[in-house]
């Protein structure tokens, strides 16, 4: 439902088709494909009938989905979040989403609206954005410019967008998607336009949505406009989709919708959703070494292609109307290379700039994570610049700490047996199902694979040098018959005599009754002791060992295999990091001594997090009252901690909060 029918668009337009925003022409059979590619209607139907400001409901909320990150409450579906951003005016906190809907004729989407004022508490709120209307006015005023489909935008605060025309507020930067029945000068199918709140003094909520009179801000665009950033000069730029940049020259200028065409950058790929800001802050515990570093890189572009990506490096503006450059740094190239954000089912992530509890600011990034029953938001993570692993973090910010209801599970210097799971929360508690656990391991002197399973797990077995009524099939590289009544420990010296052979196994199978093969093995494959020809078979290692790889879970394990560190004069080493079918590698630092897990698990998915968030992962999981929470190790470890929280849900009505108070400056 929400991947794009890429064939024949990739190759007559050359983009990079992930999601819902593609590349579409001007023509009623590649609107008609995109709907389908949406799962929304041509015309969608609400609740009661046509959907249209007011009755915008495709079904009942979803049931049996996440409770603690942000899902549409319409019962759409959603993909990319949307100019998420904190209004100065009121102190609230605005995220919109790509809620699958549309008015009239279009296909969608439009602008789903949540809001909060301590990034803990949400409600749901109207569409805020529609295509083809512009619902602050009653009845809605039509806009043919954008009567297709609202897609992905940015959001900024702008000094003189307030109420009192004088303070900073919030304008809404959005590609509208067209047709040339309708808007004449429509030729890419594509422009941008700008919507501002409508009753920005008397509504905190910013509920209503205008359309200035003066849009499209731009004709003939591409989709996926940034969020703008500004140059020392004064002036306002933005990028979209196809590397083109875009200007204007002042504050007042944006509030008045004037822009104009600066050119297609070579230095910023086409990609959707990119963004592009400054370096941010240090990571925790390495302030010191980011004062201290030389010339550190100035921006990070971030883009999303198969993926999301980050590269960071050096940005020079250029005089205004006259294009940037973005290079890599010296002394710091290998930042400038495409590095992943997050492996899993994670796409289209949005960025902004927000306050902090202690009025500083910080840059918070937003997913899409792709994962049942119809998506939802990832959790808000903030990003910081670790100079040391030389590499950007991302972690969930510390607000979401007063989700956790009283921990279910707390202890201290917890010794995990080698193979034994070391089970935290046994079914059918019905913690697991949504909750946070947080593990601290200590790292051990040799060679070891260790993490937290969620489910039912069967460790990674142990094969020995005879086991019988065991079979390990697969790698024979020499096969041969024997006798009746042949004792299988003529097989077992066969392989001990042969370099070559790792196992063996011995079948009683063939002619006469009561002969058998013996089969000599490359590698040592994974022991089955039960169905098939198991109960006619003896096998063996050659050397008795554990066998990785051929342990199994019904939920999701989360390991880190490790390796010692052998070179002490290295910045950093790295170790694989595993989550389900997901895997990445993780930076460790020599003078690390420990290795941190910390893993949200909210029904349908988890986001696990390595080591504050060197490492990302978002991945499915099915998840239940049954799952159980366990720690596992190849070797005897140590988990200096070990914390589970059950996680409360985040939702709340617009009255709550219009009623609480103000939390950020």
């Amino acid at each position: 439902r929400q991947m794009c029918i890429r064939d024949s668009i990739n190759a007559e337009y050359g983009g990079c088709c992930e999601t819902t925003n593609c590349v579409f022409p001007d023509t009623a059979m590649r609107l008609l494909s995109l709907s389908l590619a949406l799962g929304v209607a041509v015309g969608s139907t609400c609740l009661n009938g046509p959907c249209y400001p007011g009755n915008e409901y495709c079904g009942q909320p979803f049931t049996d989905a996440p409770t603690f990150h942000l899902m549409d409450q319409h019962g759409c579906g959603e993909n990319d979040p949307n100019g998420p951003v904190f209004d100065p005016v009121h102190g609230v906190i605005h995220h919109f989403y790509q809620i699958h809907l549309a008015a009239g004729s279009g296909h969608g989407p439009d602008y789903g609206h949540f809001v909060s004022k301590d990034f803990v508490h949400w409600a749901a709120m109207p569409v805020a954005i529609w295509n083809g209307l512009d619902s602050s006015e009653w009845p809605p005023r039509k806009t043919p410019y954008d009567n297709e489909a609202i897609f992905t935008g940015s959001a900024v605060v702008v000094d003189g967008a307030g109420p009192d025309g004088k303070s900073p507020g919030i304008v809404n930067i959005y590609p509208g998607l067209c047709n040339k029945n309708d808007w004449p000068d429509c030729g890419t199918g594509t422009l941008l336009a700008q919507a501002v709140p409508a009753n920005y003094n008397t509504d905190p909520l910013l509920t209503n949505w205008s359309k200035p009179s003066y849009n499209p801000i731009v004709q003939n665009s591409q989709r996926d406009p940034s969020t703008p950033w500004k140059t020392p000069s004064g002036e306002w730029r933005l990028r979209t989709y196809n590397s083109m940049v875009y200007g204007s020259g002042s504050d007042e200028d944006m509030l008045a919708g004037r822009w104009y065409e600066i050119g297609a950058s070579k230095d910023f790929r086409t990609c959707e959703c990119p963004s592009f800001y400054p370096l941010p802050a240090a990571t925790p515990g390495f302030e010191q070494e980011y004062r201290a570093a030389a010339a550190l890189p100035t921006h990070v572009h971030k883009t999303s292609c198969g993926g999301d990506w980050w590269q960071i490096g050096t940005y020079q503006p250029g005089a205004p109307k006259v294009l940037g450059s973005f290079e890599a740094t010296e002394g710091w190239d290998d930042l400038f290379l495409q590095r992943k954000i997050d492996q899993g089912n994670f796409y289209a992530s949005k960025d902004n700039s927000y306050p902090t509890l202690a009025n500083g600011t910080r840059r918070i990034n937003w997913g899409w994570a792709q994962v049942p029953p119809s998506s939802t938001q990832t959790l808000p993570r903030e990003i910081s610049f670790n100079p040391v692993a030389r590499q950007l973090q991302q972690y969930p910010i510390d607000e979401i700490q007063t989700l956790r209801a009283a921990a279910t599970i707390s202890k201290t210097d917890l010794s995990v047996l080698a193979n034994i799971p070391e089970t935290l929360i046994s079914p059918p508690s019905g913690v697991a199902k949504q909750c946070e656990v947080v593990v601290s391991f200590e790292l051990p002197t040799v060679v070891s694979t260790f993490g937290l399973a969620m489910g039912t797990v069967h460790p990674d077995p142990k094969v020995g040098t005879m086991m019988p009524k065991t079979d390990l099939p697969g790698s024979d590289y020499n096969t041969t018959h024997f006798p009746p009544n042949t004792d299988p420990s003529q097989c077992k010296a066969a392989c001990d005599a042969d370099k070559k052979c790792n196992a063996w196994t011995y079948v009683i199978r063939g002619s006469p009754a009561g002969s058998g093969d013996c089969c000599l093995k490359s590698s040592v494959p994974c022991p089955v002791t039960s169905g098939g020809a198991s109960a006619s078979c003896t096998s063996g290692a050659k050397t008795a060992q554990t066998v990785r790889g051929c342990g199994s879970s019904n939920g999701i394990v989360c390991t880190v295999d490790f390796t010692p560190n052998t070179n002490g004069s290295a910045a950093y080493y790295e170790v694989p990091v595993v989550c389900g079918t997901l895997k990445d590698t993780l930076r460790l630092l020599p003078s690390e001594s420990t290795v941190e897990l910390r893993l949200f698990a909210d029904a349908t998915f988890v986001e696990a997090f390595f080591q504050q968030g060197r490492v990302a992962m978002t991945s499915t999981a099915s998840l239940s009252d049954a799952t159980a929470v366990s720690l596992t190790s190849t070797t005897a470890i140590t988990a200096n901690l070990a914390q589970v929280f059950p996680m409360k849900s985040i939702w709340v009505s617009p009255q709550d909060v219009r009623n609480a108070p103000r939390v950020y400056n």
